[in-house]
This record gives C-alpha cells, structure tokens and sequence, in this order.
C-alpha cells in the first residue's frame, strides 16, 4: 500500500508539473495575443485619426472653393470680367490641401498594409 501512494503521489505530482507548464504556456501565449491586438487597436486609431484629417481638410478645401466662386461672381458682377490674379492665394491654398490629403491617404494606404 505504500508503493501504491508513493506512486500516486508521483503521478500527481507529475500532472501538476505538467499543469504549471501548461499554464506558463498559456500565459505567454496569451501576451502575444494582448500585444498582438494591442499593435491592431494603434493602427486602427491611427488610420481612424488620419481618415478624420483628410475629412476636415476636405471641408477646409471647399470652404475655398466656395470662396473662390464667391469672389468670381464678385468680380463679374461688378465688372463683367474674372481675373484670376486675384484668385491665385485661394487656389494655391486650394493645392496644398490636396497635398495633405494625398500624403494623408498614401499613411492611410501603408498602415492598412501593416
């Protein structure tokens, strides 16, 4: 009878060495997973805040579209003639927003390829 305990012991002492692995495992696996869908949450934020970015500066670009019209019907108004001197800050203004919403897009593009 005591062999029969000696080997039952062992046996569970056995098992439960084999259960702390299996939990060391489990733990370490479930740290890459945290770490994993932690990295997914930071690129999901930051294409969500680059997508935001490009919105406001659309909204920027046809307030000077809008301005832009604003000013030619102005000036045909008035003088039955458009000069596009005058208008030339609105749409240089109207270029460099695209540039930002063409750099925004090309992060946005890289990050979905992550």
């Amino acid at each position: 009878m005591t062999k029969k305990r000696i080997d039952v012991q062992k046996e569970v002492s056995k098992i439960w060495q084999q259960a702390k692995q299996n939990l060391k495992d489990l733990g370490h696996k479930t740290m890459k997973l945290a770490q994993k869908g932690e990295k997914e949450v930071v690129r999901a934020s930051k294409i969500g805040k680059l997508q935001l970015d490009v919105v406001s500066i659309n909204l920027k670009k046809e307030n000077i579209f809008r301005q832009a019209g604003k000013k030619v019907y102005q000036q045909h108004s008035k003088k039955g003639e458009v000069k596009s001197a005058k208008l030339t800050s609105l749409f240089n203004q109207a270029d460099k927003l695209n540039q930002q919403i063409k750099s925004k897009k090309a992060k946005i593009a890289k990050l979905n390829r992550a």
